[in-house]
């Protein structure tokens, strides 16, 4: 289902999860007067919130990533956030978020750490959008958008004295990935073969976005 809403205060999105079945939830509201930028994020104590740009990558095709940095995986990431890793990892640590003991290597999970929500908001044709990332990822062998509500902060970890976030550029993974700092809740984080891009919900190629990760 297609949502479309003006982002006035805080805003409730109906959701399909599966076939038949609508839940409510809740997106954050937008105050950016209550943002604090730490390098090239910004931090909203008050809503639990987290804030990214960045701009659409992809539109079709196989997956195996929601975001990368602008040197990391483009050809298989549905969108590229101009972030350092290091201030994206370090601000959902200070709103107190916990990381789990690392994957051992990708495709092997499941992941572990605390649950986070994360959001893409953006403009179209003056209305403004916000979608939960979920539904940019589709399940093709089940012909669904991707089934999950939350995402784990797994955070990235370091490796031979390297950050490996900053040094792969891997942000949001949707097949599990151990240096990433958000991974996918669903099983289908084993397959990398499991998601393509959600034609029918993804922005236009190139669109401005906002990258939104809420602890609940």
């Amino acid at each position: 289902m297609k949502t479309m809403v003006r982002l006035t205060g805080v805003v409730v999105l109906m959701v399909v999860m599966g076939t038949g079945c609508v839940t409510a939830r809740r997106a954050p509201s937008l105050e950016p007067a209550r943002w604090r930028t730490l390098g090239t994020v910004q931090l909203d104590p008050e809503a639990h919130c987290v804030f990214a740009t960045g701009y659409v990558n992809q539109v079709e095709g196989a997956i195996e990533l929601m975001a990368c940095g602008p040197g990391g995986k483009v050809h298989e990431s549905v969108l590229v956030l101009q972030v350092n890793p290091l201030d994206l990892q370090a601000a959902l640590l200070l709103l107190g978020l916990k990381s789990g003991p690392p994957m051992p290597e990708l495709g092997v999970g499941p992941p572990r750490g605390d649950r986070v929500r994360v959001w893409v908001h953006w403009q179209e044709a003056g209305t403004s959008i916000i979608k939960p990332l979920a539904a940019l990822a589709y399940e093709w062998r089940d012909k669904r958008a991707l089934r999950t509500e939350d995402w784990v902060f797994t955070g990235s970890m370091v490796a031979d004295g390297k950050f490996k976030a900053l040094a792969e550029e891997s942000l949001i993974a949707s097949y599990w990935d151990p240096w990433a700092i958000i991974n996918v809740q669903s099983p289908l984080g084993a397959d990398d073969d499991a998601l393509s891009v959600n034609r029918t919900e993804v922005p236009p190629l190139h669109t401005p976005i906002t990258l939104i990760v809420e602890r609940p």
